[in-house]
C-alpha cells in the first residue's frame, strides 16, 4: 500500500514540474510564411522595442544572422528548426541573393521557427 502511495505521489509531482514549463508546437507543426512589413514599419516596430535582426541569404541558400539583445524562449528539443517565442516584438531585415531587402515581423508572443529551405525568407510562424 505505501509502495502505490508514493509511485502515484512521484508521478503526480512529475506530472505538475512538466507543466509548468511553456508548451511549444513540434518541429513538424504546420506554419505560414512571417507576416512581410514595408522599411518604415520595420524602423517604427524598432523604435517601439522590437528586437532587430539583420541577415543575409547568399546564393547557395546559406543564412547568416545577427540578432540584437532581447528575450528569446526557444523549446528544448534538439532541432534546427526548434520553435520559439520572445515576449517582444522580433524584426529582420533579410537581404536576399539578388541585392534585394525585405522585412518581417514576429509578433510578440507569436511561435516562430527559422526554417533554411523556407522561402522567400526562413523565418516562419507555427500555425
Amino acid at each position: 500500500m505505501v509502495r502505490r502511495e508514493r509511485i502515484f505521489s512521484t508521478l503526480t509531482v512529475a506530472a505538475l514540474v512538466a507543466s509548468c514549463g511553456p508548451s511549444y508546437a513540434p518541429a513538424n507543426a504546420p506554419s505560414a510564411a512571417c507576416q512581410e512589413i514595408s522599411a518604415a514599419d520595420f524602423d517604427t516596430a524598432i523604435k517601439a522595442g522590437a528586437t532587430r535582426g539583420e541577415a543575409t541569404i547568399s546564393q547557395s541558400g546559406v543564412v547568416s544572422m545577427d540578432t540584437g539583445p532581447g528575450l528569446v524562449q526557444c523549446a528544448a528539443f534538439k532541432s534546427a528548426i526548434r520553435p520559439c517565442r520572445r515576449p517582444n516584438d522580433f524584426v529582420i531585415r533579410y537581404r536576399l541573393a539578388d541585392g534585394t531587402m525585405t522585412h518581417v515581423r514576429v509578433a510578440a508572443g507569436e511561435e516562430y521557427r527559422l526554417r533554411l529551405a523556407a522561402r522567400p525568407t526562413p523565418c516562419e510562424v507555427i500555425l
